[in-house]
């Protein structure tokens, strides 16, 4: 089939490989435009870029992919049907129905649940033991279109939100294809969402990324992996900001004052509302990324030090 495939972040990236490799014959690919990044503030193209350079195909990067003119180049392509994963921008109806077959969207949770730009990090966030990938047709009203496709999958106590979304983009990959290989055969039913179950997973505000330290060490640990690697959560020791990266939930033999740092257990060890934390990584504003060990090691930590809210 002639695929037109719409992405941006590194989620998107497997499955348009896995688009080429199965022999579809991809084209365009939209992605949202260059951003300025580090220090010199240089134009980064994006991840979905970077991979369709690579592959030698055709790149659009509009500014609006509703725009008028916009439409008529992807209309020259003649795509069959539009896969999007992970772009960024909300598509309006004349772009939706311009492919015959429509678009197929890759959403990251088992939808209805999780409808949002942020699924992955509101479910980890949420303490959530399962997720999954879920294949729909796109429709005006955000992620509400009929599932094709769905995937249940557990999530790790420890797992990060990068790390789960590395897993779920491979089965996301794998899923879109088996959608297609539907469309193609005219095969496979679609399934309504309830609206009645569904959830929202908004994308998170600044202030989500501080760590209040009275909270339980399971809620804290939650927010730490939901927020790695990007932004990270953060806290502030002897006026420094710190992001958290990694984080197990521990005992501790002698409670402390939420925040204080128990010097007496091995680690970073880290007292909260209820239970402890212990920080395996993270990064000092300034800094590199080092180990829980390597920071407690680089400073004279004394009893009654803590972690404060930023």
């Amino acid at each position: 089939m002639r695929v037109a495939f719409f992405g941006t972040s590194e989620f998107a990236v497997p499955a348009l490989r896995a688009l080429t490799e199965r022999g579809h014959v991809v084209g365009p690919v939209v992605t949202a435009p260059a951003k300025p990044s580090g220090r010199g503030r240089k134009l980064v193209p994006s991840p979905v870029e970077q991979e369709a350079r690579t592959l030698g195909l055709v790149v659009f990067a509009p500014e609006d992919p509703n725009d008028e003119a916009f439409l008529k180049d992807l209309a020259a392509f003649e795509p069959d049907v539009a896969v999007l994963a992970a772009y960024g921008c909300i598509l309006k109806t004349p772009l939706l129905r311009l492919p015959p077959r429509g678009f197929l969207n890759i959403h990251p949770s088992l939808l209805p649940l999780y409808r949002g730009a942020a699924p992955i990090q509101r479910a980890i966030l949420a303490g959530e033991p399962e997720t999954g990938v879920t294949v729909i047709v796109l429709s005006e009203q955000v992620d509400a279109g009929d599932i094709i496709k769905q995937v249940a999958m557990t999530i790790g106590p420890d797992e990060t939100a990068g790390e789960l979304s590395r897993r779920l983009a491979a089965t996301g990959a794998r899923l879109v294809l088996e959608a297609l290989t539907r469309l193609e055969k005219d095969t496979g039913s679609r399934t309504p969402q309830d609206p009645v179950l569904a959830t929202r997973a908004p994308k998170l505000g600044k202030s989500e990324r501080n760590i209040d330290w009275r909270e339980t060490a399971p809620r804290i640990h939650n927010r730490i992996r939901a927020l790695s690697p990007e932004p990270g959560a953060v806290t502030s020791f002897r006026e420094r900001r710190l992001v958290l990266l990694r984080s197990q939930v521990r005992e501790a033999a002698e409670p402390g004052e939420p925040g204080a740092i128990l010097v007496q257990h091995s680690g970073l060890l880290v007292a909260t509302g209820a239970g402890a934390i212990e920080i395996a990584e993270l990064k000092p504003e300034g800094s590199r990324v080092q180990t829980g060990q390597d920071f407690r090691n680089g400073h004279r930590l004394t009893a009654g030090e803590k972690l404060v809210s930023t």
